[in-house]
C-alpha cells in the first residue's frame, strides 16, 4: 500500500474497479463481465479513466500525488460542488461529478462518453462548428455573470505570469528551457511588447471567478446518445480564481487564432505575405465560429452594443497575450525556437499595438464589433 506525499494512500492500475466497487458506483457483474477497460492518464496528477464500453457507467479519477496536487485536486472539487447544486445553469456544461473523496484525495466524475477534445475535433472533421463556439460563449457568460457576487467577498488573486513575462523572477532561470529564455528575450526586446503587455495588466479588473486555464484540450467536443446536435464539456478545473473575464473570452480567440498559424507550412521559400493563403485552416473559415461564441457571451451578459464593443477590444487584446502563453509553453518542450513559435509572437505584438484592427481583420467583426 503505497502513499503519497500528501499522505494519502495512491490509488494503483488495478485497485481502480475495487475502488470503485466500494463506493458503489460499479456492480460485481459488471466487472465479472469483463468490459470495462482502465487507462492510465497520469500527468502532473494521478489519473485514470475506466470506460464501461456502453455497458456500464463510465468514470475519469483524479488524485494529487504531492501536497500542491492534493490542494488543486481539493480546490476542483470544490468547484464541482458548487456548480453541480441544483439550479446552476453551469452544470450543463460540466461532467458528471459523482463526488470527492476526501479520506483519499481523489476526485471522481463522468468520462464523458464518445468525447474528444476541441483540437482533435477540428483536425478530424476539419470544420469550425457553430454549434460548439456558441456553447463556448454561453457557458464562459454563465460563469462569469453567475460569480459577479462571489468575487466581490474574497481576495481579488493575481494577474497572469505572462503580463510580466519581460520582468521575469529568477524562479524562471531554473525552470525555462533555452528556447523558453530565447522567447523571453525576444519580447523584451521588441519595441513596444513590455509596455502593451504593463497596459493589459494595469487594466486587469477581478470581477468575476474565471476558468484560467481555456485551452482546447479542455473543452470536449460530445454528442449524447440519440441527439443529433454536438454539446460542450468543460474539464480542469483546478486554476479556478478570481480574474478578468476577458482572459477567458481572450484566450478562445487566441487557440482559434494558434490554429490558424500552426496550420501554415512555413518552409521558407515562400514569403510572409503569402502565409495566410497557404493555412490549411483559413481564418474565414474560423469566422462565423468565433462571432457566433461572441455573440452568445454578450447575450448571456446581457450587454448593450457599445459596452459589447469596449469588452471586444480587451478580449482581443488578451487572446494577443494567450499566443505568448501558447508559445512558451511549446517553447518549453523545445531546444530551439521555430518559425511558427516566431510568427505566434509576431501575431502576438500586432494584436496588442493594434487590437481594433486584429478584431476586423483577424477574427471577422465588422467595424470592431458584430
Amino acid at each position: 500500500m503505497q502513499a503519497s506525499s500528501s499522505g494519502n494512500e495512491v490509488l494503483a492500475h488495478g485497485d481502480v474497479a475495487g475502488y470503485l466497487l466500494q463506493r458503489g458506483l460499479l456492480q460485481a457483474r459488471w466487472v465479472v463481465d469483463g468490459a470495462l477497460v482502465v487507462r492510465d492518464m497520469s500527468r502532473r496528477n494521478r489519473n485514470f479513466a475506466l470506460d464501461g464500453g456502453g455497458s456500464s457507467p463510465s468514470y475519469f479519477l483524479k488524485q494529487g500525488l504531492d501536497p500542491d496536487g492534493a490542494a488543486t485536486v481539493l480546490h476542483e472539487s470544490a468547484v464541482y460542488t458548487r456548480f453541480s447544486a441544483p439550479g446552476c445553469a453551469m452544470a450543463r456544461y460540466l461532467p458528471h461529478f459523482f463526488g470527492y473523496d476526501a479520506d483519499r484525495g481523489i476526485l471522481i466524475l463522468e468520462l464523458v462518453p464518445g468525447a474528444c477534445d476541441l483540437r482533435a475535433h477540428h483536425l478530424r472533421t476539419g470544420r469550425f462548428s457553430i454549434t460548439l463556439a456558441r456553447g463556448i460563449g454561453d457557458a464562459l457568460g454563465v460563469l462569469h455573470s453567475e460569480t459577479v457576487a462571489q468575487v466581490r467577498l474574497i481576495d481579488p488573486g493575481a494577474t497572469p505570469w505572462v503580463l510580466s513575462i519581460h520582468r521575469p523572477d529568477l524562479g524562471v532561470f531554473r525552470e525555462a528551457s533555452a528556447a523558453s529564455l530565447d522567447l523571453i528575450k525576444i519580447v523584451q526586446t521588441a519595441s513596444g511588447f513590455g509596455k502593451h503587455l504593463d497596459r493589459l495588466r494595469s487594466t486587469w479588473r477581478s470581477s468575476a471567478l474565471i476558468h484560467q486555464d481555456l485551452k482546447w484540450e479542455n473543452f470536449l467536443a460530445c454528442r449524447p446518445a440519440g441527439s443529433s446536435k454536438m454539446t460542450l464539456r468543460i474539464i480542469d478545473w483546478e486554476a479556478v480564481c478570481p480574474g478578468d473575464p476577458c482572459w477567458d473570452i481572450g484566450s478562445v480567440f487566441g487557440h482559434y487564432l494558434s490554429f490558424w498559424l500552426q496550420s501554415i507550412p512555413i518552409t521558407g521559400r515562400d514569403l510572409p505575405a503569402r502565409f495566410p493563403d497557404l493555412a490549411r485552416h483559413p481564418l474565414h473559415r474560423m469566422q462565423p465560429a468565433l462571432r457566433a461564441c461572441w455573440r452568445a457571451y454578450t447575450t448571456r451578459l446581457g450587454l448593450d452594443d457599445a459596452s459589447s464593443a469596449s469588452l471586444l477590444l480587451r478580449a482581443v487584446s488578451f487572446a494577443g497575450a494567450g499566443l505568448v502563453v501558447t508559445a512558451y509553453a511549446a517553447a518549453q518542450m523545445s531546444t530551439h525556437l521555430d518559425s511558427n513559435l516566431i510568427l505566434h509572437l509576431q501575431l502576438a505584438m500586432n494584436i496588442l499595438a493594434r487590437p481594433s484592427e486584429a478584431a476586423e481583420r483577424l477574427l471577422g467583426f465588422a467595424a470592431g464589433v458584430d
